[in-house]
């Protein structure tokens, strides 16, 4: 059942016979967070990927003032890792905690190149995956450059209508680009 999901996302990208789907799902941990759980710490060399099964995932960065920067949230359906870290094996600047209790799947970066050796199309979807965070960052960044911030908390409900009450309202803010008091009065002014 657990399962279902990511094979579901994989199948639509490459068909998976029986032992491709059995394979894939030995390499996948499946792993339960408390909300508040960190995966990574800031400073830590970064291993592995992570699937979002339920749940949501927060990525962030404390910055040199000390205030927490929230750059992502990662809900059901979507990866999240720190690309850089793995791939350079150099310390994250980021960290990715559990925003609520979370179920995900773990794929370690070993077992990500072992699987495309053994199974080569893996590479496609493994590619059409990252190649969907980088639009995702892509837009965030346009985001964070061009919109006004009601605007911003408008496409944060749109995106994560489930975090709207669940999440403390100054995650929302900063992932916003706002003071959590900027981010009271702005809410305010909307509801009017």
């Amino acid at each position: 059942m657990m399962y279902e999901t990511i094979l579901g996302n994989v199948n639509d990208v490459i068909p998976l016979s029986k032992e491709e789907k059995y394979y894939l799902k030995s390499i996948l941990k499946f792993k339960k967070l408390k909300k508040k759980e960190f995966l990574l710490q800031q400073g830590e060399v970064e291993e592995n990927y992570y699937y979002v099964l339920s749940g949501c995932l927060r990525s962030f960065f404390i910055d040199n003032k000390g205030v927490e920067q929230v750059v992502q949230f990662s809900s059901s359906g979507w990866w999240l890792a720190d690309n850089e870290s793995i791939l350079l094996n150099q310390p994250s600047k980021f960290n990715i905690l559990a925003a609520l209790d979370s179920e995900i799947l773990v794929l370690s970066k070993y077992d990500k190149e072992e699987s495309v050796k053994k199974i080569p199309k893996l590479e496609t979807y493994y590619h059409e995956s990252l190649e969907r965070s980088v639009i995702f960052l892509r837009y965030r960044l346009y985001e964070i450059l061009s919109l006004p911030a009601e605007e911003k908390y408008k496409n944060f409900c749109k995106s994560f209508p489930e975090l709207i009450n669940s999440i403390p309202q100054k995650h929302i803010a900063s992932y916003i680009g706002v003071t959590p008091e900027f981010f009271s009065s702005m809410k305010r002014k909307i509801k009017e």
